[in-house]
């Protein structure tokens, strides 16, 4: 069988086709790719939501060219970014970016209104500016008209499939990065809705992944040149949520909160995957999060700044005209001098800088490190202090669950980024397991298999995974010297 997975980053869109052989080994067909870019108007960013459904359009069209039989389509995005719609279902205005500086400042305010402990307690999410609570309250806050004449609220995905199926609902995983879903309630936290000063009836039925919504659109079949038959399936729609249930781990021989997963790319997210949510002080205190995952799952986790450091150093390098690729970035940091300058990734520096060269050579003076200049040092002190935040967060991990991790799984676009990778098993000190890549675009694909019936659960959908992709192991290295290097990071970025 053959299923569409349209896989939206925040970099980048992707439209792939999975087919599922008799063997049940999943090969992908990556139809196209498409930049996805924020867009600068005046001092606000936004998101060129109807390119991007254009660009998905032309995708399916590519598609239905070279396949005749398309059984499904699931759609990914990042999270916590959102749609509101007026009473003729329109959208109400450009949509904003969630680095969009209209958040500056709004977490401390939102807290007069609502004291953080109690928004932690009804949702159990991560406090970070961006959350899609935050956005809301920002537009509250600032009075905007928008929310006189607003019906509906759809987080980004779920408006996709409204466009793709008519269909108007809120899928489970998506839903609970907005940090106004209950998961003790397994619902909207409607108390702090209403107390946010938003209105409940904006917010609709929370479905739970691999909810078949129906058949394709008419219109859009007959534009695109697919089936009118073929089905619109709402998988995990956050992408992590989607990588996570790719993640190719033997469930018979490690336990939920023995294992973890790294998904790396733009942002990097750590977690376990855990049978309840976990909200309590400890949790609080180190800013964790619970999010939807597969089977009413919890994933506990933590939203890292990831490879969207390098990646704007790179489009920077790119604009001087210096065209390194991606291996020779990854070798010209193998080659520079180890554990010269450290830096805080999650820094409110790097959140959204002007340009992201100057804020790292900021940051690195401000705390009395030696000056950064080569591409080789920049790369370099970008890894390294990538790999320390990843063992920082283990830790605190570790702390939280009363368990040690075992084994780590590194899914996404990062796994292919060896370097990293062997920096992040020698720091650790425990055996990682590297790829698939595309393990957004595989659980996404697999989930709608397994909601057309032709997957058992999810014990086989990661037997699946794990047969159908290679896995590249990482053994610990020079543990000693990191451990040093470890401690010397922890003093540097205090």
């Amino acid at each position: 069988m053959s299923l569409i997975g349209i896989d939206l980053g925040a970099s980048n869109g992707r439209i792939i086709v999975g087919i599922l052989n008799e063997e049940k080994r999943l090969k992908l067909d990556i139809i196209c790719r498409f930049k996805n870019y924020g867009v600068s108007i005046s001092n606000s960013l936004y998101w060129d939501i109807l390119r991007i459904f254009s660009k998905i359009k032309k995708g399916l069209s590519l598609v239905a060219k070279k396949y005749k039989n398309i059984s499904s389509i699931g759609i990914t995005t990042w999270g916590v970014d959102f749609i509101l719609l007026d009473e003729n279902d329109e959208i109400l205005g450009p949509i904003h970016h969630y680095r969009d500086s209209r958040t500056n400042g709004m977490l401390e305010e939102m807290f007069k209104v609502v004291p953080k402990i109690v928004i932690f307690n009804q949702t159990g999410i991560q406090f970070l500016s961006f959350n899609s609570s935050t956005q809301m309250f920002s537009m509250a806050y600032n009075k905007s008209p928008r929310l006189n004449i607003t019906k509906t609220f759809l987080m980004l995905p779920d408006y996709f499939n409204f466009l793709l199926s008519g269909i108007k609902c809120s899928e489970y995983s998506d839903a609970t990065t907005s940090q106004l879903y209950n998961p003790i309630k397994k619902d909207w936290a409607f108390d702090l809705i209403e107390k946010l000063d938003f209105k409940p009836e904006w917010f609709g039925k929370i479905i739970q992944p691999g909810t078949i919504l129906g058949n394709i659109q008419e219109y859009i079949a007959e534009e695109v040149g697919l089936n009118k038959n073929t089905k619109i399936i709402a998988p995990l729609t956050h992408d992590t949520g989607s990588a996570v249930a790719a993640v190719p781990v033997d469930m018979n021989k490690y336990k939920r909160g023995e294992w973890a997963y790294l998904s790396s790319g733009t942002w990097s997210l750590i977690g376990v995957e855990l049978n309840e949510p976990l909200i309590n002080e400890k949790v609080l205190e180190y800013n964790y999060t619970n999010e939807g995952g597969i089977d009413g799952t919890i994933r506990f986790l933590k939203n890292l700044s990831g490879l969207w450091l390098i990646q704007e150093c790179k489009r920077i390098w790119d604009k001087e005209g210096l065209n390194l690729g991606w291996d020779d970035i990854e070798e010209k940091a193998k080659d520079a001098q180890p554990f010269q300058n450290f830096i805080n990734p999650d820094d409110q520096l790097f959140l959204n800088p002007t340009n992201i060269i100057t804020a790292i050579k900021e940051y690195c003076k401000n705390y009395g490190q030696k000056p950064l200049e080569s591409v080789e040092q920049i790369s370099r002190t970008i890894f390294e202090s990538l790999a320390f935040r990843y063992k920082q967060t283990i830790e605190d991990l570790e702390d939280i669950i009363n368990q040690k991790i075992k084994i780590l799984y590194i899914i996404g676009g990062g796994s292919r980024n060896n370097l990293l990778n062997q920096f992040t098993a020698n720091i650790l000190n425990i055996p990682i397991k590297g790829g698939p890549s595309e393990a957004t675009a595989i659980g996404n694909i697999l989930v709608q298999a397994l909601a057309l019936g032709k997957i058992k659960d999810i014990v086989e959908l990661r037997q699946i995974v794990k047969k159908s992709f290679p896995i590249k192991d990482y053994i610990p290295e020079e543990t000693e010297k990191w451990e040093k290097a470890y401690k010397k990071y922890l003093e540097g970025t205090k």
